[in-house]
């Protein structure tokens, strides 16, 4: 039980969090200096996880070796390559759409070996 006289603190959110960035702003002046822009390179990339079939992984997998690239630049590459096709009309999804069964989605799309030309 509190003492006689004792106040409970409470901080505001907004104060709360500008305090929370100040900490994390000290922690990372701290660090060695190759470490400080390694934080904020990773600080301005999103990270994901995908299903892949084993097949495309091993595709992609022998393609980035071939080309001396990383997997994560090579699926960047080829996805933003694929999305500009999308966005032009170029690439038709229609013919790979399958009803799902989650609810979350009302589709989904079919990878298969023979479907990368539609």
């Amino acid at each position: 039980m509190a003492e006689q006289g004792e106040r409970r603190q409470t901080i505001d959110p907004a104060v709360a969090d500008i305090l929370s960035d100040l900490e994390h702003n000290q922690h990372l002046a701290r660090l060695p200096r190759s470490k400080r822009r390694k934080a904020k390179q990773d600080a301005q990339r999103y990270k994901i996880t995908l299903d892949f079939p084993p097949t495309l992984h091993a595709e992609v997998r022998r393609i980035a070796e071939q080309e001396g690239v990383s997997v994560s630049g090579l699926i960047a590459f080829f996805t933003n390559y694929g999305v500009e096709a999308y966005n032009h009309g170029e690439i038709n999804l229609y013919p790979h759409k399958r009803i799902s069964r989650s609810a979350r989605f009302e589709y989904i799309l079919e990878v298969g070996e023979n479907e990368g030309n539609s």
